[in-house]
């Protein structure tokens, strides 16, 4: 309708980077430092951010989250990064921050992965007249910032996080319904493939083993049915086939239940080998 608001749509330009990025990320090792090092640099274009962190959380009894690892980039200098470096390493900052709180309830939600923006944990007055911000966030020079919390257990989650710096204009709900729709669609990013067990595999036909290996190694179903050489309509029918006999509703569904169950990729029974089946499994 003429003038209505449309600011909240995701642009064409936006989805085209998206889907752009999700495919050279498919090309690059599961879970790797590489892997998540592009996926940050390709979700800070994507939405006008500077600085990307990708960090594992823990959540303790105390009340609080540890920062088990974190990758980091796009600071402006070396005292910035550092000052992040003590943030990270630092329980008891971990308990001045304002957000910690309001993140650790989105890790007991019941979606698996959700993104948030700063001032839909924390209200600007609280957020502004903390300590932790004063001297952290406006210590590395930054301050809006979208959120991810992808559960990787009941107790932790992965959590990339996107930041503007210091004075510059907020993120948009829009900027939060991109990066939310990317790693929802691409929730594959958030585990680390190990390998799949007989006992999972057990009563699946081979054609059902091809497809879901190539599904948890990234591949899209075009790529599958280039792969195997079969239609994308076959390789369409043989992901719901095992939708339905995992219990599943969604490929993100599948793939957190295969890749989190100490199982991936199972080796698929091959017929003649080809040079393009002979592609590295998840490890």
């Amino acid at each position: 309708m003429p003038g209505s608001d449309r600011s909240h749509l995701v642009r064409p330009d936006q989805l085209r980077g998206a889907l752009r990025l999700a495919s050279e990320l498919r090309d690059l090792e599961p879970g790797s430092d590489e892997q998540r090092h592009h996926a940050l640099e390709g979700l800070c274009a994507l939405v006008g951010a500077q600085v990307g962190l990708w960090v594992t959380v823990e959540a303790v009894p105390a009340g609080h989250v540890v920062i088990r690892t974190a990758r980091d980039r796009g600071w402006s200098n070396d005292r910035e990064r550092e000052i992040f470096r003590r943030f990270a390493s630092s329980q008891e900052v971990h308990r001045r921050d304002p957000s910690v709180a309001a993140m650790l309830r989105r890790m007991k939600d019941k979606d698996r992965v959700t993104s948030v923006l700063r001032d839909e944990l924390i209200d600007s007055r609280a957020w502004y007249r903390s300590e932790y911000v004063q001297e952290y966030r406006r210590g590395c020079g930054v301050d809006s910032f979208i959120s991810t919390v992808a559960r990787t257990s009941a107790t932790t989650a992965s959590c990339p996080s996107l930041h503007r710096p210091w004075g510059d204009k907020p993120f948009s709900g829009r900027d939060r319904l991109i990066i939310d729709i990317f790693h929802r669609e691409h929730e594959w990013l958030h585990t680390v493939p190990r390998s799949m067990g007989a006992p999972l595999m057990a009563g699946i036909a081979p054609r059902l083993r091809q497809t879901l290996a190539a599904l948890v190694r990234g591949a899209s179903e075009k790529q599958i049915a280039a792969e195997l050489s079969l239609s994308p309509h076959t390789v369409h029918d043989y992901v719901k086939a095992l939708h339905k006999h995992f219990g599943v509703s969604s490929r993100g569904e599948l793939l957190a239940l295969c890749l989190g169950s100490g199982a991936a990729a199972p080796v698929a029974p091959s017929t003649t080998p080809r040079p393009s089946e002979g592609g590295r499994l998840p490890r």
